[in-house]
């Protein structure tokens, strides 16, 4: 599997691509070379993502900014979004590209439901435990959601590693009880 940061960097340009394409599609002012010039430039920078070629695509999305950059003051200008913002945007692009690096055979729906369920039983049973301290409680949280993450880009077995650490977790939360 590609390196798990090139591709959410290739998310990242995906989704600049899509974002810019998408307003200077809509500023007809500018007249029809232009928009051919910023639809050429986009079909170029969404091929070089296509082919993994990142630094191609991030020149296309600078020449991008460029034609976009006459409409700085527009309302529906996008801008920069703040670094939350760009994570969860670029989110949904990054799980796609993820999950095509996986062999189909793991995208079970019914055994990511169970993980998923047996994830969430297991962190409740954690966090409600009154000899569990404020780190294991952070523990449960954070596996959880490092085994969720692997669901959602359809790692079952990246997920199933994870599982087995929170229920390991559980196990010592559950023998300091006897103590």
């Amino acid at each position: 599997m590609a390196d798990a940061y090139y591709i959410w960097r290739l998310a990242e340009a995906a989704q600049q691509i899509d974002l810019l394409a998408g307003f200077l599609a809509t500023r007809h002012a500018d007249g029809p070379v232009a928009l051919r010039e910023s639809a050429e430039c986009a079909r170029a920078g969404r091929a070089a993502v296509a082919a993994g070629r990142l630094r191609e695509a991030l020149d296309r999305i600078d020449d991008l900014r460029a034609h976009a950059a006459r409409w700085a003051g527009h309302p529906h200008h996008p801008g920069e979004p703040g670094a939350f913002e760009q994570d969860a945007r670029v989110w949904d692009y990054a799980k796609d590209m993820l999950r095509a690096q996986l062999p189909s055979q793991e995208a079970k729906v019914s055994a990511a439901r169970g993980i998923l369920s047996t994830i969430r039983h297991l962190r409740r049973e954690i966090c409600v435990r009154p000899e569990a301290d404020a780190q294991a409680r952070a523990d449960a949280l954070h596996l959880a959601g490092r085994a969720a993450m692997a669901v959602e880009i359809g790692h079952l077995g990246a997920a199933r590693k994870e599982l087995r650490r929170l229920r390991a977790l559980a196990e010592r939360c559950a023998g300091d009880e006897d103590r």
